[in-house]
């Protein structure tokens, strides 16, 4: 039965490499530390307050563009439901969509913040998520090992929010077998 397993586990994930846009990669490096306000209006400092038992999955869009980066969220937001109806989310596995852009001024972040969370509610809590506003993206990005590019970026990080890898692209039925599989290998070690 382990021979089946493994087997299938590499079949999904050849197939999924196989797709234009996928990317799998190990991460060296940590995330910044990253103090925002959640979409339900709470203090959230990224990624020391992630609570998940063992995985939390980033969902990140970061973009230089506002339309690329709406496009981005609509992808993450595709990605979070298969994942969804999956099964995948409870307390050893928790999702966190975390918008990351350059500073605006003072006076729009709020603006921006409010019509991003209505897009938000009802299909994440909201307290899992919120906008990243940052000094210099690149860096962030950079940080975990990360580059800002037109495609949604997903990150799996263990309980204490080390990345370990990042998955990059617009949901594929291959793409969410390939996760759900890597989530499934890490959770059962």
């Amino acid at each position: 039965m382990r021979n089946a397993a493994t087997l299938l586990y590499a079949l999904t994930l050849s197939l999924a490499m196989a797709m234009p846009g996928y990317a799998q990669t190990a991460l060296e490096g940590d995330f910044a530390k990253v103090k925002m306000e959640t979409f339900d209006k709470e203090k959230f400092v990224f990624p020391e307050d992630m609570n998940a038992e063992l995985i939390n999955l980033v969902f990140l869009g970061m973009s230089n563009d506002q339309d690329n980066g709406q496009l981005q969220q609509e992808q993450l937001l595709d990605w979070h439901a298969a994942l969804e109806e999956r099964g995948v989310f409870n307390d050893q596995v928790k999702a966190y969509h975390f918008p990351a852009m350059n500073s605006p001024p003072f006076f729009v972040k709020g603006i921006i913040r409010g019509a991003m969370a209505e897009s938000y509610e009802g299909k994440v809590p909201l307290n899992q998520s919120g906008v990243m506003y940052l000094d210099d993206l690149d860096e962030f990005a950079g940080s975990a090992g990360l580059t800002v590019d037109d495609r949604p970026t997903i990150v799996i990080a263990d309980g204490d929010g080390k990345p370990l890898k990042l998955f990059k692209g617009a949901m594929t039925p291959a793409k969410v077998d390939a996760l759900v599989v890597e989530i499934d290998r890490l959770t059962a070690i």
